[in-house]
C-alpha cells in the first residue's frame, strides 16, 4: 500500500487490491485507472487499511495522551475494553477474537497481529485524564488476500522434479498452532493458487483460474503445498506466507519440471 498526501486529500493506493468495502463516514472514490481507494477528509492515523495476515498499529496522538491516568481500547460497540493500560501495567480482555493478537505499549499504541477480516470495524479509544475524558474513533478495514501480489520476501529454495511426479514444497514448519493463515502464490506476478485459514476452519481455496485444477493439496500439519500429476507448465516461482499471532513466515521456491 502506498499513501500519497495531497492538500486535503489522502490517497491509499493498492496496486493489486480491489477495495469494494467503504469505510463509514468518509467520502471514498475508487479510481479504476490507478486501482486506488481515495479517502477524502480522512486522518490517515485514524483510518487504516491492511491485508489479512498483516499487522496494524493504532497510534494515539501523544499530545492527547500526555499525563493520562488510563487508556482503554474497545472494538465496535463492545461494553468491555479489549485492552487498557495505566501508567504501570497493561491488561487484555479474554475476547477470543483477539486471543494472542494484541500488544499495548505504555504510550497507548495498540498493535493487532495476524489480523483477519473479522477484525474490520471501529476501535473506540478512551483516554482518562485528570481534566476529564477524551474519546477518539479509529477505523480499520481488513481486505482478503488479493488475487495477485508482488512480494519478494523469504529465502529461496530450488526444486527439480520429473514430469508426472509429485512436487512437495516444504515450509519447514513442524506443526501449526491453530490460528495460521496460509497463502500460496505462483509465478512472477504472484498469482493466488491456494489459501486456507486454520483458525476459521475454512475450506481451502485451490487455484481460482483452474491452472492446477484437482492437482493441489495442502498439508494441514505443516502448510506445505503438494502438486500431483506435475506438468512442465508447473515450472516457475512459488511463494508462501504463513501468518500467525506468533510470527509471519515467508518462503520462495523455484521449481523446474524436466
Amino acid at each position: 500500500m502506498i499513501r500519497i498526501q495531497c492538500s486535503r486529500i489522502t490517497l491509499l493506493l493498492f496496486s493489486t487490491v480491489e477495495c469494494p468495502v467503504l469505510i463509514p463516514m468518509l467520502y471514498l472514490v475508487h479510481c479504476q485507472s490507478h486501482n486506488a481507494l481515495c479517502v477524502f477528509g480522512a486522518d490517515e492515523d485514524k483510518v487504516k487499511a491492511v491485508i489479512e495476515g498483516d499487522s496494524v498499529t493504532l497510534n494515539p496522538d501523544p499530545a492527547q495522551t500526555q499525563g493520562f491516568n488510563e487508556i482503554q481500547w474497545r472494538f465496535k460497540n463492545g461494553n468491555q475494553p479489549i485492552a487498557y493500560t495505566t501508567r504501570k501495567k497493561q491488561t487484555y480482555s479474554e475476547d477470543e477474537r483477539f486471543r494472542d493478537r494484541l500488544n499495548l505499549n505504555q504510550t497507548g499504541s495498540l498493535t493487532i497481529t495476524n489480523i483477519k477480516t473479522k477484525h474490520s470495524g471501529v476501535y473506540p479509544l478512551r483516554i482518562e485524564l485528570d481534566s476529564g475524558q477524551l474519546n477518539v474513533d479509529y477505523t480499520v478495514t481488513v481486505y482478503e488476500s488479493p488475487a495477485v501480489i508482488n512480494d519478494v520476501k523469504g529465502e529461496m529454495k530450488m526444486e527439480s522434479v520429473k514430469v508426472g511426479d509429485r512436487v512437495t514444497l516444504q515450509t519447514d514448519v513442524t506443526k501449526l498452532h491453530g490460528d495460521e493463515l496460509i497463502v500460496w502464490r505462483f509465478g512472477d506476478e504472484g498469482k493466488l493458487i491456494a489459501k486456507t485459514d486454520i483458525e476459521a476452519k475454512s475450506s481451502p481455496l485451490h487455484d481460482p483460474d483452474e491452472r492446477f485444477r484437482d492437482r493441489l493439496e495442502l498439508d494441514h500439519q505443516t502448510g506445505s503445498l503438494i502438486i500431483t500429476n506435475s506438468r512442465t507448465t508447473d515450472s516457475g516461482l512459488y511463494r508462501v506466507k504463513i501468518s500467525s499471532s506468533k510470527q509471519t513466515l515467508y518462503k520462495r521456491f523455484t521449481v523446474t519440471l524436466y
